[in-house]
């Protein structure tokens, strides 16, 4: 039931039919009285009267000041406000804006209700955090395991089918039996953990970048950009060489780089890695990192340089040379849930539809973002018009910190109310984990136009987001790196996390979506699991049952944290 249907419920049980007929009958025998000229039998009908008339008036201000609360207690994050707001206003003046004391016991019991439940989420949420880190961290250094990190790099990749725009690290410490027997088990974890804190820093300050500790001796460093493996590998190099000296004098470390901005897999990627690693360890560390002969040739896209990057971006946006990719994300029995649409840009007038993976990082640094995104909304609602199916768009962090891009996604939304009902908005989770507040403010302008916001590639901080139940949400999509084999042999912990991940968003009343899906025994396992929906490119090739059905505008603007945002027909 929406909020908004309440003041009516409650409203229309104020006065049973029998008092209704008495009041009839008392207000026309008191004017028969007033027409007969007996005062008597007018005044003792007033009377009466009178008395039903106040009582009316007493319980209808019950009943606006019980739906006031019920309406703010239905919409997220305001109970505990409202609550306070009025018993502070009650305090003051006793205004008729303050809670009437009849519904203080009510407003308390339902603060205190809020409060459990927080707590209770706030204690799964730290189990659920506990659990991440065993199954996916390494236990020394906190950097990812060796299972995550590939699951990272097979990510990045793909299906091998395009290439990517990334670089691939493998650093290895020399001799590290012989480290340890040198100075020690604990000198060495000291060390291990000085590459780790190097390594660290990568991702800290880059986005997209990932670390690793593959095994004993071997760790790897993801870059979200080509062209940066040699340069960040002789800096790598050079970082780690101070913090291991000061260890142990023979401590040295390998490090072999990669670009990978050519078609392959996860396992071809890591292989590549291996092969300048193993020319680094033989001092042949001077010759390219492609272990192939000649070094790939530049992206044409970047060849002039950023600046001539950024006007060909600018152009292609300016002359609408942007689309929309399709993919399905389908529910357990088949059917269309929606249809993911990442954006695609032209970024030379006779080259091919790029995906975000060639130009984010340089929209980002462009600050073209906002723009683009704004593109992406308008094809979605445009073609959500043409066909009726429901689409799911992505927006950066960057776009929706812009006050100007909110208020221009609004008003597409409002020129659009049935298409903006089948529109879906992911927003990054790093988004809700640093920003939360402004994760609520796109829920309150977005949907009550009919929107309905997610968070995407979540997994990772999903457990630290401050009051999730708060934010208005309506899906989180896991990210494929938690859902990538997870069937496999050895992978019990990373199930427990990710059945852990299905039952904190599920408590709060949201869908949960698993993103990346390759294999069909991990689909069947995500199913059993309690998985709403998943994607991948396991699915885009299924046929579809039937749409699933969008939810209705009433469904649209209601906020209450439990409802159920779609309905599968």
């Amino acid at each position: 039931m929406s909020a908004s249907a309440h003041p009516t419920t409650l409203r229309a049980s104020l006065l049973p039919a029998g008092q209704v007929v008495a009041l009839l009958a008392c207000a026309a025998l008191a004017g028969w009285g007033v027409l007969a000229g007996q005062p008597l039998l007018a005044v003792m009908p007033g009377i009466g009267l009178g008395a039903g008339l106040g009582i009316l008036v007493g319980r209808l201000a019950v009943a606006r000041a019980a739906a006031d609360l019920v309406r703010a207690l239905m919409t997220p994050g305001e109970a505990g406000r409202v609550i306070q707001d009025g018993n502070d206003a009650a305090q003051a003046d006793g205004s008729a804006a303050a809670l009437l004391p009849e519904l203080r016991p009510l407003a308390s019991a339902i603060q205190t209700l809020v409060a459990r439940q927080q707590a209770l989420f706030d204690v799964q949420a730290e189990q659920l955090e506990a659990l991440r880190r065993q199954a996916h961290s390494d236990p020394l250094t906190g950097l990812a395991n060796r299972r995550h990190f590939m699951a990272m790099l097979d990510n990045v990749l793909g299906t091998g089918q395009a290439p990517a725009e990334a670089g691939l690290l493998l650093l290895r410490m020399r001799d590290l039996h012989g480290l340890n027997q040198r100075i020690g088990h604990a000198a060495t974890d000291h060390a291990l953990l000085a590459v780790a804190g190097v390594l660290q820093t990568y991702p800290d300050r880059i986005g997209h970048c990932f670390a690793g500790r593959l095994n004993g001796a071997d760790f790897a460093l993801l870059l979200p950009v080509g062209g940066m493996a040699q340069e960040t590998a002789a800096a790598l190099t050079h970082a780690v060489r101070l913090p291991l000296l000061a260890i142990d004098a023979k401590a040295r470390v390998f490090v072999g780089a990669v670009e990978l901005n050519r078609p392959m897999g996860a396992n071809q990627a890591m292989a590549l890695a291996d092969a300048a690693l193993a020319r680094a360890e033989a001092d042949l560390s001077q010759l390219p990192g492609w272990p192939l002969g000649e070094a790939p040739p530049p992206d044409p896209a970047l060849a002039q340089g950023e600046s001539s990057w950024q006007r060909r971006m600018t152009r292609a946006l300016a002359q609408g040379r942007v689309a929309l990719a399709a993919y399905p994300v389908r529910t357990p029995d088949g059917r269309e849930l929606h249809l993911d649409c990442p954006l695609r840009v032209q970024l030379q007038a006779s080259g091919p539809m790029e995906p975000a993976s060639r130009w984010l990082s340089l929209a980002i640094r462009s600050h073209l973002c906002a723009e683009a995104d704004e593109k992406a909304v308008a094809l979605a609602l445009a073609a959500i018009d043409a066909d009726g199916r429901a689409r799911c768009i992505n927006v950066a962090a960057q776009s929706v910190g812009s006050a100007e891009f909110v208020a221009a996604v609004a008003r597409r939304l409002e020129q659009a109310p049935q298409a903006a009902c089948r529109l879906w908005i992911d927003l990054p989770e790093a988004l809700a984990l640093d920003r939360p507040l402004l994760v609520r403010e796109l829920s309150r302008r977005w949907r009550p136009l009919g929107a309905m916001l997610g968070l995407e590639h979540a997994g990772d901080g999903l457990a630290r987001i401050p009051r999730l139940i708060d934010l208005g949400l309506d899906c989180v999509r896991i990210d494929g790196r938690f859902v990538h084999a997870i069937s496999a042999e050895g992978a019990d912990d990373a199930r427990r996390h990710l059945q852990g991940l299905v039952k904190l968003v599920q408590a709060v009343g949201l869908l949960v979506t698993a993103e990346g899906v390759r294999q069909q025994a991990d689909l069947d396992l995500l199913w059993q699991m309690g998985f709403d929906a998943a994607t991948g490119p396991l699915l885009a090739g299924q046929p579809a049952v039937a749409e699933a059905k969008a939810p209705s505008a009433d469904q649209a603007t209601d906020h209450a944290p439990t409802r159920a945002p779609v309905t599968i027909g």
